[in-house]
């Protein structure tokens, strides 16, 4: 099973207990919240926003987080072509590591 497999796994299963207790918790309940107080408020309603909304948090910062890293991904890739470019021109246009058989007094 793959990584990714696993989470996708991990995550219908966190889903389906989240369903199963929202669905056992049917009472009425009152939400207070700073200066807010909220009546009568289904739990269903309740767990399933909460859960909704811990998914969309987790969801931008994961994709703030794949973001950076494909920027920085992209950035180091520019500079390796930098690089290889310098290392040809210094060495002749010859690759790197390969040797060179026909002068046999270079390395």
């Amino acid at each position: 099973m793959g990584k990714v497999q696993f989470y996708l796994f991990t995550a219908m299963i966190f889903a389906l207990a989240v369903a199963i207790f929202a669905v056992q918790n049917t009472e009425k309940m009152t939400i207070y919240f700073l200066f807010w107080q909220i009546e009568e408020v289904s739990t269903v309603i309740v767990v399933l926003a909460s859960a909704i909304g811990g998914f969309l948090v987790m969801f931008c910062l994961g994709f703030i987080s794949g973001y950076r890293k494909t920027r920085i991904i992209r950035l180091l890739e520019a500079e390796l072509r930098e690089m290889k470019k310098i290392v040809e021109t210094d060495n002749g246009g010859k690759a790197v590591g390969v040797d060179d058989t026909s002068n046999p007094g270079v390395e």
